[in-house]
């Protein structure tokens, strides 16, 4: 259904423009289909290129300006549009341009980055508005739920605050780069049967962004100091692509069940902060160690 919505969406900028905003608006009850909007977006943008991309997001945002208007609040499509669409455009932009999918994602990760330390300058504690937001959240599911464990309320809130702005940015960046695969799923299907898996084996960011995330991660661990913590959750993040792409590139070689990497993804949702640094490391360490071709030039055909 969504690949036929995606071939609707490239038949030009009217079409790109209706499938983008009705699935976004669908959020509203249903937010995964965010990850569906931005993935028409990004598709949009890779098929019909930047100018007539721009155009479908211009009518779109018009067309959300309007309905917001009547609705009574104007400048809600604006910000949440371009707060959702902005980081898949700018990956799938530079997707195009390079053809690599290694500079998409780490084009993503540094506008992710960016805002971390944007919030920083920005805000003398961002800890301390994070606490507000969290401390509404947890009271109004408390009053929800009827759970009124306050220990573990002020203990949560104690810490969360130090660590959301992190969270937020590492969250957007994998909305993006999940959107970002799923609309190469619908080009290679349609366009390039199988040069997807190949893109994603062979996803590695290089020794100088190795470099610089392991300075990242370092100066967290060490030095103790909230924006670097938020900066290298971020990192762990964005080499934790890389790590499931040696995942995945080892169990094809070496023809493993894939039920392996069914139970990698199974860990991600149950034990995701320990997990996703788990992974993270391994995509780090795979800048150095190159474990696809170390591990697989052992196989034995």
């Amino acid at each position: 259904m969504w690949q036929a919505l995606a071939g609707y969406a490239v038949r030009g900028p009217a079409q790109g423009a209706l499938a983008s905003f009705s699935t976004l608006l669908l959020t509203l009850v249903m937010p995964p289909m965010a990850i569906i909007s931005n993935a028409l977006v990004a598709f949009i943008w890779l098929r019909l290129g930047p100018a007539k991309g721009a155009m479908a997001v211009g009518i779109a945002l018009a067309a959300g300006t309007i309905v917001a208007a009547v609705s009574g609040f104007p400048l809600i499509p604006a910000t949440l549009m371009l707060s959702f669409w902005l980081p898949v455009i700018l990956m799938a932009h530079v997707l195009r341009k390079t053809v690599s999918l290694d500079l998409a994602i780490l084009a993503g990760a540094v506008l992710a980055l960016a805002g971390v330390l944007i919030t920083y300058v920005v805000l003398d504690h961002p800890s301390e508005a994070w606490q507000g937001v969290v401390a509404q959240v947890t009271e109004a599911a408390e009053q929800s739920t009827g759970n009124t464990n306050s220990e573990q309320a002020v203990s949560f809130l104690a810490n969360a605050g130090s660590w959301m702005t992190g969270f937020s940015a590492a969250t957007q960046l994998v909305m993006a780069v999940c959107s970002l695969l799923l609309a190469r799923v619908w080009q290679a299907r349609m366009f390039n049967p199988g040069g997807l898996q190949q893109e994603f084996h062979g996803l590695r960011f290089g020794m100088m962004a190795g470099l610089a995330g392991l300075v990242i991660v370092l100066a967290a661990a060490f030095l103790q100091i909230e924006l670097f913590t938020n900066l290298a959750i971020v990192v762990m993040v964005v080499f934790g692509f890389q790590g499931l792409a040696v995942l995945h590139s080892l169990v094809a070689q070496f023809k493993l069940n894939v039920f392996l990497l069914v139970a990698v993804y199974v860990m991600l949702l149950i034990a995701a902060p320990t997990s996703i640094k788990l992974i993270g490391l391994i995509g780090l360490a795979d800048t150095w160690v190159d474990f696809r071709n170390r591990l697989g030039g052992f196989r034995k055909d």
